[in-house]
């Protein structure tokens, strides 16, 4: 990180005046901001670039300006698209091999020696993409106005917490901001450069300030005036909920400030083609003292599935995307001769967890979920060899645990209770009391009523595989009733604890020490099977929270050592314990090892890597920096 740093400190030295705040050298600039430069609608790019201006340097080439950038987007609650390709700009970001973090809206960060504290030096002279100086006069306004604000109750994240308290945020200087934490968070800078990240440089305080009662008096009236029940609903529907990236709303005002390469000029979720365009502040140049980005806009297509997205590629309307298309990659490429493939390292573990409630509101289903003999049944009763053949050939049977690659891989996490075998699964079945059968063959509770509960998933490809699951479970006696739910939906069910099972994909295959979602309850990302402990976790004073049982209090406690830790090899050691639990415990069971799968990409879109991390902590393909992507003049 330091040599970083002195690289970017040495060509400021190069490009930036001796005196007037002015530039000794010419930065280059997209001709459709030069053309607004010379009607006087912009200022010049030195006056728009921060005196020490983030360097990229391009994969393969220096690019050219011009052109538009195709994708197609779900209709139905896909901003993470956005944030992977546009709204990826936080303090820290992920080199683009996955290696480490690196300074990025931050000019630097120095941490002490017990890392308790985090000192962050911003870039003189950032602005906007209004034009408006980013400072760390904004940061500050996030930590004061929004994470302590007591009308927004849970806008501070677990990811910002440590030993139980919340990170204290303190304004040094214009351009320097303290973290502190009151105990040591060793992984705060991995977790600074996921996806969520970018919490605390997204409140432009200019824009924001007027929308609160402690900056406007009349700020409660003028919601009213304008239909909303106050000051606060006003917020959010400008803004989205604080605290968390998981809201859409952040992505329906286009007239919010963004640091972001793109500022989109029409209505998330409603505008189709939704459409971004270069912000003319953004604070990224090549080495040739050319601002970033390459490509002139970005524009998105609105579809109503994974199979119209393909449909699009092949008609032409994406020129570079890895999300939505993959599972047709080889039709869409066959079909469409523009196109080539980039490979996606794949970091999810499963190509389908499945998850009980372990904390269901009915008390008899929630005691059986709890008996690990069925969930053992459960596992039992699955034929993935036939579902691998059908859905994913030449896959590899495996439960939810690291992938062979990680160095955290877990043999028994990974193997146990693969083999399909109905008649052990009957017998986990009895050892878990459940041996009593109705007139139809169906497997009664301990009450007398029918096992019956419903499994919830969304999408057509996912349902399909989960129902296969279900033919096997229904087999064995039990009433299960799969349903593909909108995500809205199925998201909301879970996040309110009104749901019996989940069927979902695998994160933390090759990142589980940073997304370790599926091993142990630390996140409302666990709800799928725990959402009371994890309540419990992240704030145990909600009447929604459970206390969990002692070995999954211990798992927590090892959670937490293992953050407070910058040590590389016991953060290894202890994320090994922590398996060593998930594995007695069993909470999630998987179907498959998911392959590499492809990207595409057209011949004359560039820059573009040959092999990309495919994972959420990552923000796939965003640490790539799409910055420096370039369309190719034909």
């Amino acid at each position: 990180m330091g040599c970083f740093t002195s690289l970017v400190l040495l060509l400021a030295v190069v490009l930036t005046a001796a005196g007037n705040d002015g530039y000794a050298a010419e930065f280059g600039e997209a001709p459709m901001l030069a053309d607004m430069v010379a009607n006087g609608k912009l200022p010049p790019a030195g006056e728009r670039l921060p005196r020490t201006p983030m360097i990229v340097t391009p994969n393969d080439k220096l690019g050219q300006y011009g052109g538009t950038w195709l994708m197609a987007q779900n209709a139905e609650r896909d901003h993470a698209l956005l944030i992977r390709t546009i709204g990826y700009e936080p303090l820290l970001r992920w080199t683009p091999q996955w290696t480490d973090t690196v300074p990025n809206v931050a000019l630097s960060m120095q941490a002490n020696s017990d890392a308790t504290e985090f000192v962050f030096r911003l870039r003189p002279g950032m602005h906007w993409s209004d034009g408006a100086p980013f400072t760390a006069d904004d940061i500050a306004f996030w930590y004061e106005d929004i994470l302590l604000n007591p009308a927004f109750e849970n806008a501070t994240p677990e990811w910002l917490t440590a030993g139980g308290n919340p990170v204290h945020v303190e304004k040094i200087d214009e351009t320097t901001v303290a973290f502190r934490f009151n105990t040591p968070y060793g992984l705060f800078p991995t977790f600074l450069a996921r996806p969520e990240g970018v919490e605390p440089v997204s409140y432009p305080a200019h824009f924001l300030k007027p929308l609160l009662p402690k900056y406007n008096k009349d700020a409660d009236a003028k919601a009213q005036e304008l239909g909303f029940k106050g000051w606060k609903d006003r917020f959010v529907s400008v803004f989205g909920t604080p605290g968390t990236i998981d809201d859409p709303g952040r992505w329906q005002n286009p007239n919010v400030p963004t640091l972001n390469a793109w500022v989109l000029t029409g209505v998330y979720g409603k505008d189709d083609p939704l459409v971004a365009v270069r912000n003319p502040f953004y604070w990224k140049i090549d080495p040739g003292g050319r601002q970033l980005p390459y490509i002139d806009r970005v524009s998105f297509d609105l579809v109503n599935s994974k199979d119209e997205a393909g449909d699009a590629a092949i008609a032409g309307k994406v020129n570079m995307q890895e999300r939505h298309i993959g599972q047709r990659a080889d039709e869409i490429l066959a079909a469409n001769d523009s196109l080539q493939s980039f490979t996606l390292i794949e970091s999810d573990m499963n190509i389908l967890t499945l998850s009980l409630n372990l904390n269901d509101r009915d008390p008899v289903l929630r005691d059986i979920f709890q008996n690990k003999e069925f969930r053992v049944a459960l596992s039992h009763a699955i034929d993935r060899d036939s579902i691998i053949g059908r859905f994913v050939p030449g896959a590899l049977p495996h439960q939810a645990a690291p992938r062979p690659e990680s160095p955290l891989y877990h043999t028994v996490l990974a193997r146990q209770f693969i083999t399909y075998d109905p008649v052990l699964a009957a017998s986990h079945l009895a050892n878990a009391g459940l041996t009593r059968k109705d007139d139809e063959g169906f497997l009664l509770r301990p009450d007398g009523k029918r096992l019956s509960f419903t499994i919830d998933t969304e999408g057509a490809s996912r349902f399909e595989m989960l129902s296969a699951v279900v033919d096997y479970w229904r087999d064995l006696g039990l009433d299960v009733t799969p349903r593909d739910l909108s995500r809205d939906v199925f998201v909301n069910m879970r996040e309110n604890n009104n749901h019996h099972a989940s069927a979902w994909g695998g994160d933390g295959g090759l990142d589980a020490m940073v997304i370790p979602i599926n091993y142990l309850p630390v996140s409302s990302e666990s709800s799928w099977y725990a959402t009371g402990w994890a309540e419990w976790y992240t704030n145990p004073t909600n009447p929604d929270a459970i206390a969990p049982p002692a070995e999954v209090v211990r798992q927590l406690a090892l959670y937490n050592q293992l953050k407070a830790t910058a040590d590389a090899e016991k953060q290894n050691k202890l994320m090994r314990d922590i398996l060593d639990i998930s594995a007695n415990q069993f909470y999630v069971m998987g179907i498959a090892l998911p392959p590499n799968r492809k990207g595409l990409v057209a011949k004359n879109f560039k820059n573009v890597p040959k092999v990309i991390p495919a994972a959420w902590s990552y923000a796939t393909p965003a640490p790539t920096n799409p910055s420096q992507y370039y369309l190719e003049s034909q």
